[in-house]
């Protein structure tokens, strides 16, 4: 048997999951803000007061099945924890809920030993029981505590699950079908955060508007588009945090961001606007840290409805990535010089540039040759952060080789649930981005290019096209590759296939979450932030 083994890989940071929100006005943002104006008043407390973050958007539905904004699951991560723990400034997983854990030989059988004398924060004692009601609801679509439209994200967990028992309160043993050596990193997810089964049973599918967790901040109220209020808990294992409250407070106007972050209305965000970082960076009452370029800006294609790989291939060689760099990210981004694994992972390779190149010319003949000259396509991308630029500038792109273009700019909070309904009017063209929230290259071409995954059966629909399910049988091999050379190489070969035969997704740029703080606020996980993952367990005001 193996103790707390972890997979060595050569990861630098890795990033979260999407954008920026919806807009809050100034006064919702002063009155979240008020009583941490009055208690940070005389001095910089190292203890007690409000941190308030800004945020995307929430929906005031706080659940590790449910995704709608990163504001949200923000929230989810202050509030519950899990069996293992990736802090992002380390990218190895470590113990958490699960005191240690052991692997069989044939690395199938995993036995997790649950650390004891952990409080929820309704009261209850964390135990396996706990562990079996949060996971099992992820594996089950018909699980009568999930909300209409859950995500799921650890369903693929699910899918290669041999059985799950709790043979006493403090052991969980999970047996896989096929190795995954990946499932450690994973069970530290959003989507593997347990839940008080108590409020489990209690609340049901309203659980995420009653979440109750293990974790430093216990949910006191929310209001959708406006923001979730958390409070200190007392009885955290690691020890109550030094602030008594947190606020994630949605505000998206980018003059309100930075203004509010060098008013000191705003503690911290990583949703600070790119075409603010110079002056920021200027001003002594702020900090601006130094956070890697680990997310992907892309856009991805409905192959149901542009089913022509030509047309496809021809839209992304339409895109001006110079364009959308300066315009968009004013100079902040980065060109794809690979090709879905960012700088900060293993298996970026520079050999898959050319996946990215821009040949306006061929792609008017790929346009032409198609008889697709003058055809209507459909674009849609959120009216928040990069997002509206880069939709005007592939509008102008996708014109100039002949497309005719209608765009919508759609609300953030409403803009994932868009991408999931392949009915949706705008789905030929979906701008969206891929932030890491597990710093592993499987969280990006592995999420990508999955077929029955959200992106490859919902946005794309990958799954509906002639060899896409060998695609999962060699993520899976590729992931499950002991030596990391020989991994990364197996990620080249898949993306380039994924590429070249079916062009689905266009990589736009690389970027990074910018975070800045006020200059007073210390003990900030930055890594983390800078991630969209929320560890406020030892910041102060």
């Amino acid at each position: 048997m193996i103790q707390q083994p972890v997979s060595r890989r050569a990861l630098l940071r890795g990033a979260g999951l999407l954008g920026m929100g919806i807009g809050a006005g100034m006064t919702g943002l002063l009155s979240a803000c008020g009583v941490a104006a009055d208690e940070a008043d005389g001095d910089s407390a190292k203890t007690g007061g409000t941190l308030t973050l800004a945020i995307d958007g929430t929906s005031a539905v706080n659940d590790p099945a449910f995704y709608t904004t990163l504001g949200d699951w923000m929230a989810v991560d202050c509030i519950c924890r899990g069996l293992t723990f990736i802090s992002f400034e380390s990218n190895e997983p470590e113990p958490d809920l699960a005191e240690s854990w052991t692997i069989s030989d044939d690395q199938l059988t995993y036995t997790f030993k649950l650390r004891q004398g952990v409080t929820f924060h309704d009261g209850t004692q964390f135990t396996s029981a706990d562990v079996l009601a949060s996971l099992n609801r992820q594996f089950d679509d018909t699980d009568k505590t999930l909300p209409e439209g859950s995500s799921r994200p650890l369903r693929s967990v699910g899918t290669n699950l041999a059985s799950m028992t709790a043979p006493d309160a403090q052991t969980v043993v999970m047996v896989l079908k096929a190795p995954d050596r990946t499932l450690l990193d994973q069970l530290s997810d959003i989507g593997g955060r347990i839940i008080s089964k108590a409020a489990l049973d209690k609340y049901g599918a309203d659980i995420g508007k009653n979440l109750v967790g293990t974790g430093p901040f216990k949910f006191a109220s929310a209001t959708s588009g406006q923001s979730v209020v958390l409070a200190a808990f007392d009885g955290f294992r690691l020890g109550k945090p030094p602030i008594d409250r947190l606020v994630l407070q949605q505000v998206t106007d980018p003059s309100t961001i930075v203004g509010s972050l060098l008013s000191g209305d705003i503690s911290a965000t990583q949703f600070t606007p790119y075409s603010a970082l110079d002056q920021l960076k200027a001003d002594k009452s702020v900090t601006v840290y130094d956070t890697p370029t680990t997310f992907d800006a892309f856009m991805m294609m409905d192959a149901r409805r542009i089913p022509e790989l030509a047309v496809r291939k021809a839209i992304n060689l339409a895109i001006d990535r110079q364009a959308i760099i300066a315009q968009a990210f004013f100079g902040a981004g980065t060109l794809p010089q690979s090709y879905t694994i960012p700088p900060g992972l293993t298996g970026h390779d520079t050999s898959l540039a050319d996946l990215s190149t821009t040949n306006v010319e061929e792609a008017k003949r790929l346009i032409q040759q198609a008889g697709a000259t003058g055809r209507e396509i459909r674009l849609m991308a959120a009216s928040d952060s990069w997002h509206p630029k880069a939709a005007q500038i592939v509008a102008q792109n996708l014109t100039d080789i002949g497309l005719k273009v209608v765009t919508a700019s759609v609300d953030p909070a409403a803009y994932f649930n868009r991408l999931l309904d392949p009915k949706d009017e705008f789905h030929d063209l979906m701008i969206w981005e891929r932030n890491i929230y597990v710093p592993d290259p499987d969280d990006m071409i592995g999420s990508l290019a999955m077929p029955s995954g959200v992106y490859g059966d919902f946005i794309s629909g990958f799954n509906t096209l002639d060899g896409s399910a060998k695609f999962a049988d060699d993520l899976f091999t590729a992931k499950n590759l002991p030596d990391a050379s020989a991994r990364a190489a197996a990620y080249s070969g898949i993306q380039r296939r994924w590429a070249e035969n079916y062009m689905l997704l266009t990589m736009l740029a690389y970027a990074a979450n910018p975070v800045v703080s006020g200059a007073s606020v210390k003990g900030m996980n930055v890594q983390a932030l800078g991630n969209h993952r929320c560890y406020m367990e030892k910041a102060s005001v």
